[in-house]
């Protein structure tokens, strides 16, 4: 009986088939589960499962053991729609936003926030992020620097070299292609090409990140610290981040580490500075033939309240409008209320 629980349970949290008619958002669901299948100390629940639109068998609270309907067991963390979630309730790889023309997909980790890698939405059709997510997910669990090149829409480049190895991956999983070697060895690699990468895997941005490194390592040693040095932050395709510090002053920096316009703020105040008006604004929308509408804040992220004419809305830290009853409360207090 326990086994025949424990299968059960498993094929309700994979193989489970989708029921539209129930619940639109729900990707999984088995609607003909019945107590008789709940194990002792379960309840059967109809609506606790994935977005709360699937049954299951779940342990009643001690006090609410009647009342099945009142049972919580989804987190307010978990991903739900319209954002694209996986089954087990974290955040897709890749989030879309907006229409098809101004649109764009983002990659994200787990909990939903957004990381490297972007295209426009009539373009990811193929888009991945594996490379994104798993270099992510090595710099916060494995707590190192991953030297993983994740092309501008967050797959795998051809090659790849880490921890002192290098190898030809494939770019929607990254597995090797061809046998990894040591990096000393990586010209041999056939995906190797002098014109495009030359004899250093670094990049400009990531090779003066590694020589920081080395100099503040070294004034450690000596006791000694020259407050004068750069802050040099790199993106995942090896080049500059879309902020750097300078003499105490964050300024948004292009994909070549020049300042963009005046977008800039006193490092200590810099709070959840992204730049990501300042890029889109400069560079992005430049590149397809279109401009920024919305406003940005003097460090160079998009404010949240913005006007079309007399019309107000508010729009994310992507630029991209979000429904009222979701208004941040700074929305809220600079806009006033609908008659």
């Amino acid at each position: 009986m326990n086994i025949f629980i424990i299968s059960l349970f498993l094929y309700l949290k994979i193989n489970g088939l989708t029921d539209a008619s129930k619940c639109e958002i729900a990707q999984a669901c088995i609607t003909d589960l019945s107590q008789s299948d709940c194990g002792g100390g379960t309840v059967l629940v109809r609506n606790t499962w994935i977005y709360g639109c699937c049954p299951s068998c779940v342990v009643p609270e001690e006090d609410d053991e009647d009342d099945e309907d009142d049972i919580d067991v989804i987190p307010s963390e978990v991903c739900r729609p319209p954002s694209n979630c996986l089954e087990n309730g974290e955040y897709a790889p890749v989030q879309c936003k907006g229409d098809t023309f101004t649109g764009r997909c983002f990659c994200s980790d787990a909990k939903g926030n957004r990381i490297f890698g972007q295209m426009w939405r009539s373009e990811a059709q193929d888009m991945k992020c594996a490379c994104s997510r798993r270099r992510n997910e090595i710099e916060n669990t494995e707590k190192r620097i991953s030297t993983l090149h994740c092309a501008t829409n967050g797959d795998y480049e051809r090659l790849q070299c880490d921890n002192g190895m290098c190898w030809c991956a494939d770019p929607s999983t990254g597995q090797p292609t061809a046998p990894p070697l040591p990096q000393e060895d990586m010209t041999i690699l056939p995906c190797h090409s002098a014109g495009l990468i030359g004899e250093n895997y670094l990049r400009r941005c990531e090779s003066i990140v590694n020589a920081l490194a080395a100099i503040a390592k070294e004034q450690a040693e000596h006791g000694t610290n020259f407050l004068g040095n750069p802050t040099t932050f790199c993106d995942y395709d090896g080049s500059y981040g879309p902020y750097q510090i300078q003499n105490g002053i964050a300024y948004c920096t292009g994909r070549d580490g020049k300042i963009l316009g005046s977008w800039q703020v006193v490092s200590s105040s810099m709070g959840e500075m992204n730049c990501n008006c300042a890029r889109d604004t400069t560079i992005y929308f430049p590149e397809k033939g279109m401009t920024v509408s919305e406003v940005c804040l003097p460090n160079g992220n998009y404010r949240s309240f913005q006007n079309a004419g007399e019309v107000p809305y508010c729009v994310d830290s992507d630029g991209y409008p979000i429904e009222r009853d979701e208004w941040p409360q700074e929305c809220v207090n600079n806009t006033p209320a609908p008659p």
